[in-house]
């Protein structure tokens, strides 16, 4: 029997038991229980706006092994996990998922840890290419939390949101007795709460780029310091090509780690795959290529197997990256007469690259019926990608919050960054592309329903680009594709 407790916990303080068996129209019930919860666990993250955070960054690691041990997985039982880790700015979660594809291909059972979600919290925990369902989310939640409650020193002696969902990874992929843990970096590396992770078979880094700079630090070599945390003593880290400046601290990084660095280049040939930007899908794939490779090598080895060449089949590594589906990156749907380019670009390199995407594919002969819906989020300067969009030639501009009806579910709450407070950045973020695009119409709305219900009674064709941020993306996702295609 597994304990479970109903939203009004706090309030009632009563635990319940989760049976073995839940009859379906329980599951959802159960489900939503287990995130409510889960979401009062955000209001702890205030601390990050502090002044102080580089100390609470340091105790990071600290607090994650003290929560992970309390929750009954110590860090010698972690170290027993095979696992690929992979951070970077753009692209880990593509290349995460091209290696969650080569590997499944190749026969291995595979679990992967991401971040965010798109539309429910269990996309972030994979197993075998596919979320966890909904119950087993909740056996796994219940068990956790229950057990950490029971240990609390003080009221709030509780794992934060991410670290929460951390140690719930691992403790599903332990319980799956997975044979590859691929690990998506949240923020930065040093102190992201998944670098509690003491041992990795092989560890990957994606093109670098500025971003969450209260974190890590204005100047991309900070960033770089940060992203390196991930290397191990002993351990292989494989790099996408970056700038000298990063290199160079890369490379320091190793040698003081004692981990070996390569630099992976163009592993993977053009397809004919149209939808991704050619370079921008060749440096994810030739990163997965060869991360998944010496995994397989690596393990090889260690099996006393070293005929590693008679297990990776390129052929098999192709086609299983050809097949990757990662919702929500460079995806194009058509609804009606709307065609609609999604991209979560939020990075001065990632938006620039998702400009030229559109561009490169929306109707020549229609350019007086482009639109852009945009928001951004975090300590991002708005001005900076907008900059970057006006080459779209864009005749209209709609600023939304992360909202994609009245009818949201609280997978997606957010809160720290309430609604109330979107709603007034989306008007700044309006005056902002006026004051770039004085000719433009510009106009703001209470969410991603309202704004195509703005177009669509207009009742032409539009091509619309919607980008900025991936909660964006979520919010227009669980409109126009509420299943993910089938995904969920």
């Amino acid at each position: 029997m597994i304990g479970y407790v109903t939203p009004s916990f706090f309030a009632k303080r009563q635990v319940y038991r989760l049976p073995q068996q839940i009859h379906a129209e329980k599951v959802m019930d159960i489900y939503k229980g287990a995130i409510e919860s889960l979401n009062k666990l955000q209001s702890n993250v205030q601390y990050i706006q502090n002044a102080k955070i580089k100390n609470n960054q340091e105790n990071n690691m600290s607090e994650m092994s003290k929560f992970l041990e309390r929750s009954g997985v110590t860090l010698e039982v972690l170290d027993t996990l095979p696992i690929i880790h992979v951070a970077g700015t753009n692209g880990k979660g593509t290349t995460c998922s091209y290696c969650e594809s080569i590997l499944k291909i190749h026969g291995f059972k595979t679990g992967f840890y991401s971040s965010p979600h798109l539309l429910e919290v269990r996309e972030r925990i994979r197993i075998n290419g596919r979320p966890i369902s909904q119950e087993k989310f909740a056996r796994h939640f219940w068990r956790i939390y229950n057990t950490l409650e029971s240990q609390k020193s003080t009221p709030h002696d509780m794992p934060l949101y991410f670290r929460f969902l951390t140690i719930m990874a691992f403790h599903v992929f332990l319980s799956e007795k997975v044979d590859v843990a691929i690990v998506e970096v949240g923020i930065g590396g040093e102190f992201d709460c998944t670098n509690v992770i003491r041992k990795t078979v092989v560890g990957g880094i994606t093109p670098l780029d500025v971003d969450h700079t209260t974190l890590l630090g204005n100047s991309i070599e900070s960033i770089a310091w940060n992203k390196a945390g991930i290397m191990k003593p002993g351990g292989y880290v494989f790099t996408a090509p970056q700038p000298e400046s990063v290199m160079k601290v890369l490379e320091q990084r190793s040698i003081e780690r004692q981990c070996t660095l390569n630099v992976v280049r163009d592993l993977y040939p053009n397809s004919e795959d149209g939808r991704i930007p050619q370079h921008i899908k060749r440096v994810n794939a030739s990163l997965a290529l060869a991360l998944s490779r010496n995994f397989m090598n690596i393990v090889s080895r260690n099996n006393n197997n070293n005929n590693v060449e008679d297990v990776f089949n390129i052929e098999k590594a192709r086609k299983a990256i050809e097949s990757t589906r990662w919702p929500g990156r460079y995806e194009v749907i058509k609804k009606g007469k709307i065609r609609y380019y999604l991209d979560g670009a939020h990075t001065t390199q990632s938006v620039e690259v998702c400009a030229q995407w559109f561009v490169s594919n929306v109707s020549k002969s229609n350019s007086n019926n482009r639109v852009l819906v945009f928001n951004v989020t975090g300590e991002r300067k708005p001005d900076d990608l907008m900059k970057l969009l006006l080459k779209c030639g864009f005749a209209t501009a709609l600023f939304i919050p992360n909202v994609g009806d009245d009818n949201d579910n609280d997978d997606n709450k957010d809160e720290i960054l309430t609604v109330k407070r979107q709603l007034e950045k989306s008007e700044i973020n309006r005056s902002i592309w006026l004051g770039l695009d004085g000719s433009a119409d510009a106009r703001a709305f209470p969410s991603f329903a309202k704004a195509i219900a703005h177009l669509n009674s207009q009742n032409k064709e539009f091509d619309v680009l919607v980008t900025g941020s991936i909660h964006l993306i979520g919010a227009a996702m669980s409109l126009l594709d509420p299943t993910l295609g089938g995904l969920l």
